[in-house]
Formats: C-alpha cells, sequence, structure tokens
C-alpha cells in the first residue's frame, strides 16, 4: 500500500479493498485480545474492523474516511504533476 493509493489495499483477486490503518475511525484499543476498534461502529475486535465488515456484510466498510484526506470509500484521491488534487469518484 503506497501513500497515492487512497488508503486502499490489493488483494490477490485484483479486487481494492479498504484498509483500516489509514482510515479516520480506527483505533488501537487497550485490550489484548480486541486490539482494534472502529470508532463509528462502536467496536473492538481481534482483526481490522474492515476484514469483519466484509465477512458479515459481504461488502468494503461504508464509513471509511481517509486520516489525511478527508475522503470517503467510493472516492479516490490523486494528485497531478502541478500538486492539484484531483478526486475520481468510483462507480
Amino acid at each position: 500500500m503506497s501513500a497515492g493509493d487512497g488508503g486502499r489495499i490489493r488483494k490477490e483477486d485484483s479486487v481494492d479493498r479498504v484498509g483500516c490503518n489509514t482510515c479516520a475511525h480506527f483505533y488501537i484499543t487497550w485490550d489484548k485480545r480486541y486490539p482494534y476498534g472502529c470508532n463509528v461502529m462502536r467496536f473492538m475486535s481481534a482483526k481490522l474492523p474492515s476484514q469483519d465488515v466484509l465477512e458479515v456484510e459481504g461488502r468494503d466498510c461504508l464509513s471509511f474516511q481517509h486520516k489525511e484526506l478527508g475522503i470517503s470509500s467510493d472516492e479516490d484521491a490523486r494528485t497531478n504533476k502541478n500538486g492539484d488534487r484531483q478526486v475520481n469518484v468510483i462507480v
């Protein structure tokens, strides 16, 4: 995962998945059994919250918001040669 990929991780089946590490709602808990948490959905987990959401709902987390860019999961941010930020909506 690189800085310009919008917080998504690449899976072996070539499908982009949301990555919790770049989400504004992701946090590390104090509980060793459940070290990861999501502030939006208010739960702690032994796995990354995005993996639990994918297993339960069968789709990527709809609450994903990039920490630094402030974009949601249906958007992809890129910077062009001039340093201008371009936001592309993925349909």
